[in-house]
């Protein structure tokens, strides 16, 4: 496996992250993560990776779990905090995440926080996906997981999830988009901004697509929980000098 955080790299150049290029069916998880783009800043050579631990305490037999590395996991990382963050300074040094698969309801669910985290991850829900969908999609979905949830464990929260949960799942969903794991066809009419998940993620990819750019970026560090601001949606427009009405109403029509 390719390892980004020690080769040299221009400041000026628009790199792309790519483990593998010719994905097959029968591929291993391991080489199947899809490009990521970033500006290229030699001091994210510095960045530090976590030690990575993978459990498996499911009675399902999954045979894309078993092809799941700590490798991967820390290039997910890696992706991740790239997306979050423009300065390396600034990311969190995550010492240790745990990835665990087990019985479970619900999807996954990320607990701890920047002085190490575990991540929990359903097995009947993979299992159910992959009978939906097929291997090579449940292949998929499981490195999406992955994005979505270890975005919770380096994103800023605001210390205050009670009050802008929808945001910050929303936030966990873009990351997962940047990264190419979600289904763009899933857009749909309805709702409203501050929704969360997909709904919030796919209106905050658009605004950073066509009007303003590192807007994760910045989205992520209004929610600085040290900086003595409690984020509002009035924070996002004023900061940012956005009308968020206005360009909701003007996504919509697109759709």
């Amino acid at each position: 496996m390719a390892s980004f955080t020690k080769k040299s790299l221009s400041a000026s150049t628009l790199i792309t992250l790519l483990l593998s290029a010719n994905v097959m069916a029968k591929t291993p998880v391991s080489e199947q993560l899809k490009p990521v783009q970033f500006n290229a800043d030699i001091q994210w050579q510095q960045f530090y990776l976590p030690a990575v631990t993978l459990t498996n305490t499911s009675s399902e037999q999954l045979s894309q779990w078993s092809d799941l590395t700590t490798e991967l996991v820390q290039q997910v990382s890696y992706n991740v905090a790239r997306l979050l963050y423009k300065y390396q300074a600034n990311a969190p040094a995550l010492p240790t995440l745990a990835i665990s698969l087990e019985d479970m309801d619900g999807v996954a669910f990320k607990e701890g926080d920047f002085s190490g985290a575990k991540i929990h991850i359903s097995a009947q829900y993979l299992k159910k996906y992959q009978a939906d969908h097929g291997k090579r999609a449940m292949a998929d979905e499981l490195i999406g997981v992955l994005y979505h949830e270890i975005a919770h464990a380096y994103q800023l929260d605001d210390a205050n999830y009670k009050n802008i949960g929808p945001l910050i799942e929303g936030i966990a969903d873009v990351v997962r988009i940047k990264a190419g794991y979600v289904d763009m066809s899933q857009r749909k009419i309805g709702g409203n901004y501050n929704d969360g998940y997909k709904t919030t993620a796919f209106f905050i990819h658009w605004l950073e697509k066509n009007k303003h750019r590192d807007l994760l970026i910045k989205l992520n560090a209004q929610l600085d929980p040290n900086d003595g601001k409690t984020w509002q949606w009035q924070n996002f427009e004023s900061n940012l000098n956005i009308n968020l009405v206005r360009e909701w109403n003007n996504y919509q029509t697109l759709l």
